[in-house]
């Protein structure tokens, strides 16, 4: 299923930076509108996306982005040239990393990560500033890691006797009411840094219950979800 994050721990201006699960592409048209509101709150000049990745030391930054990533395999000099004959944005969807969606009011513009970074960093030294954090910071690492967890706890649960298939969404639904007061689909797409944090702790206290045979059953392990003291909810 594809699905698109709108983390509350990615704001640029007031704007709502979407992501892509399936890709991790990043959404082009939200920098620029988050460029448009900081350019009319600071007074700075315009810039268009196209024109900065179309620049010589661009191209030639991408490039090398492109290369690093196994994504391209042909020297720098054939690779700036297809640029200068065919356009630099036609290259980068030939190669699959720059994609248009949409048409008209609902048209979007998405690219892979890396290039939407390198874009981000080359608008304005206030918005080089927060993407860097952005980048590094442990947000996206915090969310891989609660996925980890998640599947350590289901390895866990699978040792159950007799344990059934619905257990594990049982499970993860009583995880999610837990650290977010509610379950719904993709919830976890947007949370927060605390609340993923808040979640990779609470799965690593359950697992660690179900491997020391502290509990056994999925009744057991749900009871002691709800009993579990987080920092940010108390059930």
């Amino acid at each position: 299923m594809k699905v698109i994050m709108n983390s509350k721990d990615r704001v640029l201006y007031g704007v709502v930076i979407k992501q892509k699960t399936e890709n991790g592409f990043l959404s082009v048209s939200d920098l620029n509108r988050a460029y448009e509101k900081a350019r009319e709150l600071h007074g700075w000049g315009e810039r268009h996306y196209q024109h900065l990745i179309a620049q010589k030391e661009n191209i030639e930054r991408v490039y090398y982005i492109l290369e690093e990533l196994k994504i391209t395999n042909c020297g720098i000099q054939q690779f700036v040239k297809s640029c200068e004959t065919d356009g630099v944005l036609k290259v980068l969807k030939g190669l699959g990393v720059y994609k248009t969606t949409g048409r008209w009011e609902d048209k979007e513009t998405w690219c892979h990560p890396y290039l939407w970074v390198l874009i981000a960093m080359e608008l304005n030294p206030q918005i080089y500033a927060k993407v860097s954090i952005w980048v590094a910071d442990n947000l996206i690492l915090n969310r891989i890691e609660a996925g980890r967890m998640y599947r350590g706890l289901t390895d866990a649960i699978s040792k159950f006797n007799g344990v059934n298939p619905n257990y594990y969404a049982t499970v993860a639904m009583a995880l999610n009411h837990k650290i977010f007061g509610r379950h719904e689909t993709g919830i976890r797409n947007t949370a927060t840094q605390d609340e993923l944090k808040d979640l990779e702790n609470l799965e690593i206290k359950i697992a660690f219950a179900c491997e020391a045979g502290f509990v056994n059953t999925c009744n057991e392990c749900i009871e002691l979800i709800n009993k579990t003291t987080t920092k940010r909810r108390i059930a």
